[in-house]
């Protein structure tokens, strides 16, 4: 029998440590262990194997294993022994944050990464690392991509995107950011150039996407003040957030976007 245990939900999880290295002596335990799994009534049994047993895929999957995820050094199987046993999907979603950084005299933090083509000025910004939080997580990036040190006061806003990287869906948050530092670094693997830009040239140009000019209106609507009172760190924006439509930019169908429901540039 293989090593297991019971977790909360009745199912069974295969111990990825004590897996043999063997095939062999893998498919005979594991044929018992299911047949034993099954008798008692489990209803989903959870298999690991980290890469270095990656020569008892094939065993799993004959027994009737099939592919949940996977991580640099390990592929997660299911086997579902009860009809309609529930198996919680892989996840769905990728996180990302961007930062509004904006000086009391209205210059806005922007970049222009290395990979595009043409120049094209954006908000500094990235994906969450693994058990990230999503005021920490914009902080870095800003401080990764720019060298500014920076503060969160506000979610702003963010956008919901389905059809993303291997085909899972992609939240964006967008925070209003207090500079504490005004010294620019670029990151020499990623961004091209950064720049402090007057917020009304950004807002007035036409070569900024819909899309950002309405971020940067959103932030507008934050009023830092609230930060630097006794009320705590964060800011107050106007409004709830309400589901909005930017034309040119993706479809109801795979994008939904969320701003507060006015909109000022001041």
């Amino acid at each position: 029998m293989l090593n297991a245990e019971v977790n909360s939900f009745g199912g069974v999880v295969v111990d990825p440590v004590s897996l043999p290295a063997s095939p062999d002596e893998f498919s005979r335990a594991l044929a018992a262990s299911v047949a034993d799994w099954r008798r008692a009534g489990v209803p989903v049994v959870w298999l690991e194997l980290p890469i270095a047993r990656a020569a008892l895929v094939p065993a799993a999957v004959e027994t009737g294993f099939t592919y949940h995820h996977v991580t640099a050094d390990s592929l997660q199987l299911t086997l579902a022994l009860v009809p309609g046993a529930y198996v919680p999907p892989d996840a769905t979603h990728y996180v990302g944050a961007g930062g509004v950084v904006l000086t009391e005299d209205r210059r806005l933090l922007v970049v222009t990464e290395r990979h595009h083509t043409k120049k094209h000025y954006k908000l500094p910004g990235g994906a969450l690392h693994r058990g990230e939080h999503i005021a920490a997580a914009v902080i870095r990036e800003v401080l990764e991509e720019t060298a500014v040190q920076t503060r969160f006061l506000s979610l702003a806003c963010f956008r919901h995107w389905h059809g993303y990287r291997y085909d899972k869906s992609d939240i964006y948050f967008v925070a209003r950011l207090e500079p504490l530092s005004f010294d620019l670094t670029p990151d020499p693997t990623e961004i091209d150039e950064c720049l402090w830009m007057p917020v009304d040239e950004y807002l007035g140009s036409a070569d900024t996407h819909p899309f950002n000019r309405r971020i940067v209106e959103a932030a507008l609507q934050c009023d830092p003040a609230d930060a630097r009172d006794n009320r705590g760190d964060h800011a107050r924006c106007a409004g709830p957030l309400r589901v909005e439509v930017i034309e040119g930019y993706g479809t109801p169908e795979t994008h939904e976007l969320f701003f507060p429901a006015t909109s000022t540039s001041g």
